[in-house]
């Protein structure tokens, strides 16, 4: 029995945005039924006993969405009250909230403080950026309720880091957008790389190119570097992650760890896949009312999932920063030839990063096992 990590989608795809790269969008036009709405108390009870029976040492319950918010604050009251009844073992838990900040309030933040929540917030960087993706149902942009939630979770002294997306318009302006971060003195930054359509790759307008990528990853690097050599830190998740590895450590994002491990995402209705950016029928693991998470985890359906991410392309194998890139997110290597992922989308990206930063990285890692 693991420590364990659980993606949970408490209503599904629904969402009080429409951000026109939403890969959750994309994905949930794959399943049979699109949105599985509010999960059920029912639901909810059975979740937590079957995961604190799994998990040993550890269970992390991580809610996203659609809007994860959009359940209300009673229900993640009572998610708490469920959790402390079925902890017969005391097992250390913990909880995060991915959310586009729209409905954090003093209310909302007192909460995620008081239990001990790391937030996520969705800000895309400066205004212009930002609105130009992430609009509200009206339409309209959402950068101001953004940053005012950030400001709300700060003044409460709810943990929280932000989360961006990195577009094909981001790329193109590394400075603005580490500049933004200073300025706004948000310490705790992870870029998330903006995906294509599951089948069709391409198709996404806002994805970025590889060379565009490559440039911004140096550049936003080099700024970086600069203040954490001035003792100006700012947490870039991707950059820890590397030092991580260097220094001799496993990687927390699932990403960097070379092989995928089913990393179970359980959507409103129970219904358990392996990865949230696999949560379609063709990778269903089964539903939390009728197995437990060791049969789900454990299963035909799982193994299938994971083993294309255990053969890699002849190139990769050869190449001299293996060790650390590993190949990335299977995402960003999709689709399947003949069962076997093909290199990654930005491999050449990360090779301009790597023989850029690597040397820096190592000094660093020095230093921090010193």
């Amino acid at each position: 029995m693991p420590e364990t990590t659980l993606l949970i989608k408490p209503v599904s795809n629904m969402c009080n945005m429409r951000c026109e790269y939403c890969f959750y969008a994309d994905v949930s036009k794959h399943r049979a039924a699109a949105s599985f709405g509010v999960m059920s108390e029912k639901t909810r009870e059975a979740l937590i006993r079957k995961a604190l029976v799994y998990a040993d040492g550890a269970c992390t319950f991580g809610f996203q969405g659609g809007e994860p918010t959009l359940a209300g604050l009673d229900f993640f009251e009572r998610f708490i009250e469920l959790t402390k009844k079925y902890n017969a073992n005391r097992i250390k838990t913990a909880f995060t909230l991915q959310t586009n900040g729209l409905l954090i309030d003093d209310d909302w933040a007192r909460f995620l403080k008081r239990n001990n929540f790391l937030t996520g917030v969705s800000i895309d960087a400066y205004l212009d950026l930002h609105n130009a993706a992430r609009r509200g149902e009206d339409g309209k942009g959402t950068h101001a309720r953004g940053v005012k939630a950030a400001v709300v979770l700060s003044k409460h002294g709810a943990d929280f880091n932000v989360l961006s997306v990195v577009t094909r318009y981001m790329v193109r302006h590394p400075d603005k957008t580490y500049g933004f971060y200073k300025k706004n003195n948000f310490r705790y930054i992870q870029f998330i790389t903006c995906l294509d359509a599951l089948e069709n790759r391409g198709d996404a307008s806002f994805a970025p190119r590889d060379v565009d990528y490559g440039n911004f990853l140096c550049r936003v690097f080099d700024l970086w570097y600069v203040d954490y050599m001035a003792r100006d830190y700012t947490s870039i998740r991707m950059f820890d992650n590397y030092l991580q590895i260097l220094t001799g450590r496993p990687p927390e994002n699932c990403a960097m760890a070379g092989v995928c491990h089913a990393y179970p995402l359980i959507e409103a209705d129970g219904s358990v896949y392996p990865c949230d950016f696999y949560a379609v029928d063709g990778y269903l693991l089964g539903n939390i009312a009728e197995k437990s998470f060791a049969e789900l985890m454990g299963g035909e359906a799982a193994e299938t999932y994971m083993i294309p991410s255990r053969q890699s392309d002849p190139a990769c194998e050869g190449c001299e920063y293996r060790y650390i890139c590993r190949g990335g997110c299977r995402r960003d290597r999709e689709p399947l030839t003949n069962g076997v992922l093909p290199l990654n989308h930005y491999c050449a990206a990360y090779k301009q990063f790597f023989d850029h930063a690597l040397p820096r990285l190592r000094q660093i890692a020095a230093m921090q096992r010193r």
